[in-house]
């Protein structure tokens, strides 16, 4: 049957489209949580790397080797582009299942079915997900219509391409086993011409896929997903498990539950009185083992539950177009390809849950980063510390593994290292035999509602000798005596640590303990950066005349301008609020010594597209996402500006409008109100109070700078007692 010269037009309208409503739909800077695992990997580690990684993971490395490859050709450094490969991957989806339509039975099933999936929200979900699933749905439309093909016109290329992208797809999803033992079954009961070349290449790929299985078994890969599952609340049954998947086909994952239960069982009747009025047994005999190959392939994995928790529709991946092609071929003389797609529809409207709600996952560690270093790697004890949106600018490690956390130590002159509070008792006394070597300049307690979730960011850095000693001789009231200063350095980038050698002394025995704080502060005596901490050994084991030499120093914030500051130094009581601070003796005075000053350098990256300018600013293009925190939902804001005259840190303004109200949001670390003139990016986080409840809202995030709005972008705002649960749909309560 030839095809219509105008359908190929058609089909590849139709391609563009849904790429620019995929594009429109997807979340440019949000990361879920499984979808930073990938950019956590990417981000962090090489090929072979990420190959042993992912061994001990849910999932086969093909789709991350393919994400590792477009970080190298773009070294792209936001979760938007990766969105962008996961969806020109999926793309070829739609003329290929064209193509299975067409060879099932005509043009109008292949543009019913392309037409179909363009408006389904299930597989515009798959599609901008930064997951291996735009890749397995595309690969199984392939092998579907090569599979068809060959039923049809046996061909020796034919059947090396079939068995060597099911080969290839078995490492990018472990369910495809399914999805070729399906289609398998089909190829050696019917026995086409050359069947036995085809199930001979197979075989091959299917032995190297078991001795990966094996392995990745062996490495815990089963247990490990077992246990995530199982923390889905439910247990289902075969049969439910299908009845999941087909109404994810339906109304998408993003739908309420006892909707999506609905609409499956309206959708399946509505298929059910169509084929019957449209007697499929006059279908060609091809509709009938393309249903035959995917029920197989379907009960497989539905019977599966029955030992693991092993039910997400997503899974199913592979099965999308040959299901839904097998489904809707019998209707096409019906009007239920309109009703089909009106169900979808419905579904669709809710794709902006995706962008609006934050995820579970989310932790406040990527705020005091974000504004202080972003290219150091990080040590992280619980894998859920490593799962942020802003990977792969960040580069993660394990900390649990031993060759991981020495080779960090060793290679990086600064890192970060993020544990969990609850298992202090693993990690405190390594920190502390680190400071022989490394000091901390930055420590910050984050709070979160899951008490695993806690943590303990630090940022050390290794001690540098000084280049140059400076006497100094001065004296605390406590009997403390600052003798000599040792520079190691007198200027540094906002973003990179700044330390100093500190000689002491005391003249008198200090039976009390005592916190020394390290002020940056310009000249007319603003506060920008600060670290107090106890010295080690700390005051009340001085002995009077030995000395003590102490590394200290802090990390310069992002927001910190170009210019001349001060250090200046002071002691106060440990384990009070920091006042009152110890007096200087003699003609010093006051209570804080100051060093010397040191120059901040610019922080001068290139300019990146989408940016604005309006008078003296220019503002690079905003991130924009939803956080948790204890007391609830909040909005953040990260804005990068820099002033190409003379600008005020003042100037600026971040508001948020949604719900027929303006919400001010404040700057997360306070900025002193000054003129800010020359080079150098600034980074600050805006941070909102908790959000009230209410009807989701399509809300507008303006920035703006003296009046002049610079930046204008929508953010979904959705209720706290909406609960969206990715891996079962049935469990979605969404109020309407």
């Amino acid at each position: 049957m030839r095809t219509p010269p105008w359908t190929r037009e058609a089909v590849l309208l139709i391609t563009g489209i849904t790429f620019g409503v995929a594009l429109s739909l997807a979340p440019i800077e949000l990361a879920h949580v499984d979808e930073k695992h990938v950019l956590w990997q990417v981000g962090s580690y090489g090929f072979l790397d990420i190959g042993r990684n992912v061994m001990r993971d849910s999932h086969p490395p093909l789709y991350y080797w393919l994400a590792k490859a477009w970080w190298h050709i773009g070294g792209f450094d936001r979760p938007w582009a990766y969105r962008v490969l996961s969806v020109l991957l999926g793309l070829l989806a739609l003329p290929l299942a064209f193509r299975v339509g067409a060879e099932l039975a005509g043009a109008r099933v292949g543009l019913l079915l392309v037409t179909l999936l363009a408006l389904n929200p299930f597989f515009l979900f798959q599609l901008v997900l930064i997951r291996m699933y735009s890749l397995v749905i595309a690969g199984g439309a392939l092998l579907t219509w090569i599979w068809l093909r060959l039923l049809r016109r046996p061909s020796a290329g034919g059947w090396v391409l079939w068995a060597t992208g099911h080969g290839l797809l078995f490492f990018a999803h472990y369910y495809s086993a399914l999805f070729a033992i399906g289609q398998g079954c089909i190829m050696v009961l019917r026995r086409p011409q050359g069947w036995r070349l085809g199930m001979s290449i197979l075989a091959g790929f299917l032995l190297a896929f078991a001795a990966w299985f094996a392995l990745a078994v062996q490495a815990g890969a089963v247990d490990f997903t077992s246990r995530n599952l199982a923390a889905i609340p439910v247990r289902p049954m075969p049969w439910e498990v299908i009845a999941h998947f087909w109404a994810n086909l339906v109304v998408g994952p993003l739908a309420d539950g006892k909707f999506a239960q609905a609409a499956g069982l309206a959708a399946a009747w509505l298929l059910g009185t169509s084929w019957l009025r449209s007697r499929p047994r006059r279908l060609p005999s091809a509709w009938k083992v393309l249903g035959i190959s995917t029920g197989i392939s379907l009960l497989a994995g539905a019977l599966l539950v029955l030992r693991w928790p092993f039910f997400g529709a997503r899974y199913f991946a592979a099965l999308l177009v040959p299901f839904t092609a097998w489904a809707t071929a019998p209707a096409v003389a019906r009007p239920c390809g309109p009703a089909l797609i009106t169900l979808g529809l419905i579904g669709l409207v809710q794709m902006p849950m995706l962008v609006g709600r934050p995820d579970a996952g989310d932790t406040k560690e990527i705020e005091p980063m974000g504004m202080t270093q972003t290219s150091d790697p990080i040590l992280i004890q619980a894998w859920w510390h490593a799962l942020w949106p802003d990977y792969p600018r960040f580069r993660a490690y394990d900390w649990s593994d031993l060759n991981q956390r020495q080779a960090v130590v060793a290679e990086a002159p600064s890192f970060w290292f993020i544990g969990v509070s609850l298992y202090r008792g693993n990690w405190e006394a390594w920190l502390h035999q680190l400071r022989q070597t490394h000091l901390i300049d930055f420590h910050i307690e984050i709070d979160h509602t899951v008490r695993e979730r806690r943590a303990d960011v630090f940022h050390l850095a290794r001690k540098a000798q000084p280049v140059a000693w400076e006497d100094v001789h001065a004296r605390w009231e406590n009997g403390i005596r600052l003798e000599r200063i040792g520079w190691v350095q007198h200027e540094a980038k906002a973003g990179e640590s700044f330390q100093a050698a500190l000689e002491f002394t005391a003249d008198r025995p200090t039976d009390r303990r005592w916190t020394l704080f390290m002020h940056l502060v310009d000249e007319a005596g603003r506060l920008w950066a600060n670290w107090d901490s106890e010295p080690d050994p700390p005051t009340d084991r001085w002995a009077p005349g030995q000395a003590v030499q102490v590394h200290w120093g802090f990390l310069i914030p992002l927001h910190v301008p170009p210019g001349r500051y001060l250090v200046r130094i002071g002691w106060y009581e440990t384990g009070t609020l920091g006042f009152p601070r110890v007096p200087l003796e003699g003609a010093a005075g006051g209570d804080s010594l100051s060093l010397g000053a040191i120059r901040v350098l610019p922080d001068e990256p290139p300019s990146r597209i989408g940016g604005a300018r309006a008078g003296p600013v220019e503002l690079a293009p905003p991130v924009v996402r939803m956080v948790e925190s204890p007391q609830g939902w909040r909005l953040e804001v990260r804005t990068q500006w820099r002033s190409r005259g003379e600008a005020s840190t003042a100037g600026w303004r971040v508001r948020l409008n949604a719900h027929g109200s303006v919400i001010e949001l404040q700057r997360m670390m306070p900025t002193p109100e000054i003129a800010v003139r020359g080079p150098g990016w600034l980074t600050e986080i805006w941070i909102s109070l908790p959000l009230a409840g209410g009807r989701p809202a399509l809300g507008w995030v303006e920035i703006a700078y003296e009046g002049r709005v610079l930046s204008r972008r929508p953010i979904w705002i959705f209720p706290n007692d909406a609960w969206w649960n990715y891996g079962w749909l049935f469990l979605n309560r969404f109020d309407r």
